[in-house]
């Protein structure tokens, strides 16, 4: 766990947020963990839990001293990062555990954070990446295409998002996909401001800044997935323009 770094996390409540963890914090649920006895309840995403053949090796707060003996490539972390280390049995249960999803490591637990506007709200974190935008929208997103023999919808003008009502999947409008160059030089509202409904009723403020969250994570992979998908669904259509 890193002092001070931003995690994107959504909220029922205050929608989209960015978690931040102090170093006082860290070292506070360190302890916590230890004095617990907690080193040996692991389990995979959340559920299957991992009983034999794994124990706890080091478990320590990044100083200045002890960063002399750390890897390279961990150098550059701050004073106060919590740093684990699991020692498996045999290579091949790693592997077995990794197959079934294991990447590294999250804890989880109900939690308090303070929002931006002082009111205090009860998390139960279980890390997740955003990558199920219809989970965490009041409608669902999609991206058509269409041709020109008469298969498909038939899609026209400028790339978009389809917006749909959930469960009926009834029509509510669409958005124009912002360009990659016009996304990367706005900044955040002004991104925001690019999720408008061209027609139909607009969506809520908190919607857009979903979408835009969305669509801007992890070097906007979202957002530049979406333009391969509308290019590749209308690559034989005539009625609509590549982005």
């Amino acid at each position: 766990m890193i002092p001070d770094k931003q995690i994107l996390r959504y909220h029922d409540e205050i929608g989209f947020y960015n978690l931040v963890v102090s170093a006082n914090v860290i070292e506070f649920y360190k302890n916590k963990f230890s004095s617990e006895e907690r080193e040996n309840n692991l389990n995979i995403q959340h559920g299957k839990i991992i009983n034999e053949g794994v124990k706890l090796t080091k478990s320590f707060l990044i100083n200045e001293e002890n960063r002399k003996s750390l890897r390279t490539d961990f150098h550059d972390l701050p004073n106060g990062t919590w740093m684990i280390e699991y020692t498996f049995d045999r290579p091949e249960l790693l592997a077995e555990y990794e197959m079934d999803g294991l990447k590294g490591f999250s804890i989880e637990g109900t939690f308090t954070i303070i929002g931006e506007d002082g009111k205090a709200y009860s998390v139960h974190e279980k890390f997740r990446r955003m990558n199920k935008l219809s989970d965490l929208l009041s409608f669902e997103i999609w991206v058509h295409g269409g041709s020109t023999d008469g298969r498909g919808r038939n899609e026209h003008g400028q790339a978009h998002f389809e917006l749909k009502e959930k469960n009926t999947r009834k029509p509510l409008g669409k958005i124009l996909m912002p360009s990659l160059e016009l996304w990367l030089k706005s900044d955040f509202d002004e991104r925001v401001q690019l999720m408008k409904l061209e027609n139909g009723n607009d969506i809520s403020k908190k919607d857009k800044k979903g979408m835009a969250r969305w669509l801007e994570l992890n070097e906007n992979e979202n957002l530049i997935m979406c333009h391969n998908e509308w290019n590749e669904c209308n690559k034989h259509n005539n009625r609509t323009i590549q982005i």
